[in-house]
Parts: structure tokens; sequence; C-alpha cells
């Protein structure tokens, strides 16, 4: 499992000539990389545990949802407000959380939190695959981002 972060810091502090400002934002991402995980050996087929997580609330819904990004093509950054995702990724892509840059992998899990700007890209020779699932299943709390 990899986890990375990203901490910007701003800092608050008042005298009598000086205000410094510190403020903390911390956005994270949790990548579970298929490739660090040992297979297990079953009757008839093998399997990967490739992620275990926790979820933040109880949850009611969720949704499934198939992505294709086209080869040579990029999805739009975006955010949601509400609502978790965990990608389920079907072929080689890349994907960007943030201002970081991931290549991910088939099999390879990705959990999105609320509020984190993400995008896809495909590869320009072949086009890239992913299962997404939204949890709740809040089909309006997409906020568009072009800061990325």
């Amino acid at each position: 499992m990899e986890i990375k972060c990203q901490l910007k810091l701003l800092v608050i502090e008042e005298t009598s000539s000086l205000m410094v400002s510190i403020a903390v934002l911390i956005t994270m991402v949790k990548i579970f990389k298929a490739s660090d995980i040992e297979e297990i050996h079953k009757k008839g087929y093998t399997a990967k545990y490739v992620a275990d997580v926790e979820f933040r609330k109880s949850l009611d819904t969720g949704g499934f949802i198939l992505v294709t990004v086209n080869a040579g093509t990029k999805s739009e950054p975006h955010a949601h407000g509400e609502l978790e995702e965990i990608f389920v990724v079907l072929s080689d892509m890349k994907m960007k959380i943030d201002s970081i840059e991931y290549e991910l992998n088939k099999g390879d899990v990705v959990l999105v939190s609320p509020n984190e700007i993400h995008s896809f890209e495909a590869a320009a020779d072949s086009p890239a695959s992913m299962i997404a699932i939204k949890f709740p299943n809040l089909k309006a709390d997409r906020v568009s981002s072009k800061n990325q």
C-alpha cells in the first residue's frame, strides 16, 4: 500500500507589529498497487486482496460506473463535494490527484476523498478503463476545477 500526502501550511500569529498567517490543508489519497500484493492460489482460481478500506461514514447507496478514456485524451479535472470514490484500474493509465501524477496499472485501486481534484489520462495509442465506485451515490456532487 502506498499513501501520498500533500501538506500546505499558512500560519496566523499576531505580534505588536507583525501578523503571520498559518492555515493547514491536508490532502490525502490512498493507492493500493496490485503488483505489491501476493497472489493467493485457491481451488480453480487465484486472488489478490488488493485493498482493505474503512469508510468514513455509514453508507446507504453506492454507484458503479465503467469509465473509458479515449486513447490520447485526458478527462477534465474535477472534485466531489461529499462523495468518496474508489477506482479499480482495468488498464494502464495516468491519474492526477491534486498536483501529483500517478502511473497506474491494471489491478491497482485508488481511493479519492471528497474535494480532491482528480483527472485521468490514457496513453496515446490505447484507451484506458476503470470501474469507479461512488459512495454515497450522489449524481450531482461534481465540482469542476480548472486548477489542474
